[in-house]
Formats: structure tokens, C-alpha cells, sequence
């Protein structure tokens, strides 16, 4: 497995072609996801941005993991 943080290129054939984020552990996912979506945020933004993944992995109807959850296309339902 990779070491955490370590920059990624997105290789794949297509903006949603996201193979080289597979396999990887929740946590390293869900800090990039975290970092992506409230980078200039504070505290109190960036715990929003994880309690929407938080919830919808509870959900279940987005995924089951946060691979699932975080991988998913927008807007897809299980």
C-alpha cells in the first residue's frame, strides 16, 4: 500500500476513470476527499464535509465503505 498523502495523478482514461484510488484505505480517502472539498475552510467546515460521507455511508444507499461512499459517481445511488 502507499504511503499516505503521496500526490496521485488521475491515469485513467476519463475524469470519473478513478482506478488508481481502488484498493486504498478509507482514512487516506476520506482525508483527500476532506482536503479536496474544504481546503480554505475551517475546522467546523472541513467536520461538515465529513459528516456528509459519515451519513451517507450510514445510509447505506450510496455504499457500504467509504471506498464506495467516495468512489460513486455524483449523484449515484446504490
Amino acid at each position: 500500500m502507499a504511503k499516505y498523502g503521496e500526490p496521485i495523478a488521475n491515469k485513467g482514461k476519463d475524469s470519473w476513470d478513478l482506478s488508481e484510488f481502488k484498493n486504498r484505505d478509507g482514512v487516506d480517502l476520506l482525508a483527500r476527499m476532506i482536503y479536496s472539498e474544504a481546503e480554505g475552510e475551517e475546522y467546523v467546515g472541513k467536520q461538515g464535509v465529513a459528516h456528509v460521507a459519515k451519513n451517507r455511508k450510514a445510509d447505506g444507499r450510496f455504499g457500504e465503505t467509504y471506498e464506495e461512499v467516495l468512489l460513486a459517481k455524483s449523484g449515484s445511488v446504490k
